[in-house]
């Protein structure tokens, strides 16, 4: 153990000259009890007892004021700028900071914009902590956490080089800190989502596996099940569904779906699609029925549509072609209604390969010729037209063939993330 920590340790904190941490927790000058290991070894035990201890520190009931703030301002409509006088300065300080920062985070599914909002408020809270209050690494230590939200609010929003730039100040801020580990994991976890976005996946991939080993380590199962999923997705993007599907059940199964019910739902629903990329459609067909994620999404009719073309590729996987077709043209139908035109036509791909393996080829030709006149209308990009165009003139040469439209919506989904594609290189 002590050899894969020191690798965890060497994988997060490299020097940011290569999108990485550098080392924080310095080994302390220790001798080693006999046969307790190496004097590493007693460093790095006494950096996550004081982790475990509470740092970044906060005073004496301040935790309690933060789940009381918490509390207060998810369900307030004019969230914080409605509080009073009295309830502002009871959330005043560290937990001004920690409040707004858990917020932003929660707002990552719903509203980028207010995620932005959220996190610049919690990063002027940081900036103007008192220091006749806290010590100065613990000061340290609560911007380095507002910076690093920020960063990752302003990546959601397609803020690039803000991102870049706040995670960089996060950075430097969390080497005048504590070096408390659990901050430490938090930042290189937003730092791996950055070094994603940049298209840097197997350096996110790296740092992420780093990132699950120490929440091990530190005793935290959720979040090292958060860290295993975020690299299970970006080893699918990388092009490996078969690990990314091993890693995405070893995360699920440590999730704790009391803190966060909606990882557990998307990741769910990324376990059971990529059960499907790689064949397993009878294990995909119980997960679902297992999952409640019907109930789950109620209310959620564009989630529920999403699930229900999971259900048609299922169901096109076990060779039941009637039922596939019935589910496929209700999610198209569900994501044209909801002006997804994108979704539309790849769930339209998958009702194309349905009908070409039952002969309608007259069919598919209709169906390719109205994703091709939604995509010119919606200006997508001209390789997405050129895939589209492809299936459309094999249709009306009655020499299309299921596998080339699903190999159409392979790429189109391909294209989404590397926009430099080109049609046919996939």
């Amino acid at each position: 153990m002590a050899d894969r920590l020191r690798d965890l340790i060497r994988h997060l904190l490299e020097g940011c000259e290569d999108g990485r941490l550098r080392l924080l927790v310095e080994p302390e000058p220790a001798v080693a009890a006999e046969g307790s290991g190496s004097e590493y070894d007693v460093a790095i035990t006494r950096a996550i007892a004081a982790a475990r201890a509470g740092k970044p520190q906060m005073r004496p009931g301040e935790r309690a004021r933060v789940e009381w703030g918490l509390g207060l301002l998810r369900t307030r409509p004019g969230g914080v700028h409605g509080l009073t006088d009295e309830e502002a300065e009871a959330l005043r300080g560290a937990p001004m900071v920690e409040v707004l920062a858990q917020l932003s985070f929660e707002e990552r599914y719903r509203d980028p914009e207010k995620m932005v909002h959220l996190a610049l408020l919690a990063k002027l809270a940081a900036e103007n902590l008192d220091a006749q209050d806290y010590d100065p690494q613990v000061i340290a230590d609560h911007q380095a956490r507002a910076w690093a939200e920020l960063g990752n609010a302003h990546r959601v929003h397609d803020e690039l080089c803000q991102a870049i730039a706040a995670m960089a100040t996060a950075e430097e801020r969390l080497r005048r800190g504590t070096g408390n580990l659990f901050l430490l994991a938090r930042v290189a976890d937003l730092r791996a989502s950055l070094l994603n976005t940049q298209r840097q996946i197997p350096d996110a991939c790296e740092l992420l596996d780093g990132v699950s080993q120490l929440y091990r380590k530190l005793g935290d199962g959720h979040l090292a099940g958060r860290a295993l999923v975020s690299q299970g997705i970006y080893t699918d993007y990388d092009g490996d569904p078969a690990w990314a599907l091993r890693l995405l059940r070893e995360g699920l199964s440590l999730l704790d779906r009391e803190r966060d019910p909606q990882l557990v739902t998307s990741t769910t629903e990324n376990l059971l699609e990529l059960m499907v990329r790689c064949g397993e459609f009878r294990e995909a067909a119980r997960a679902l029925m297992e999952s409640g994620l019907r109930q789950i999404l109620a209310g959620q009719p564009l989630n529920l549509f999403k699930l229900r073309w999971v259900e048609g590729q299922i169901l096109l996987g076990l060779g039941k072609l009637h039922r596939a077709e019935t589910a496929f043209r209700e999610a198209r139908a569900g994501f044209l209604e909801h002006n997804q035109g994108y979704n539309a036509a790849l769930a339209g791909l998958d009702l194309a390969a349905v009908w070409l393996e039952q002969g309608k080829t007259s069919q598919a030709k209709e169906l390719a010729e109205d994703m091709l006149a939604t995509f010119r209308k919606l200006g997508i990009q001209r390789e997405a037209l050129r895939a589209m165009d492809c299936l459309k003139r094999a249709c009306e040469q009655e020499s299309a063939t299921p596998d080339l439209a699903r190999q159409v919506g392979r790429f189109l989904r391909q294209l989404e993330r590397e926009p430099q594609l080109r049609f046919g290189a996939v």
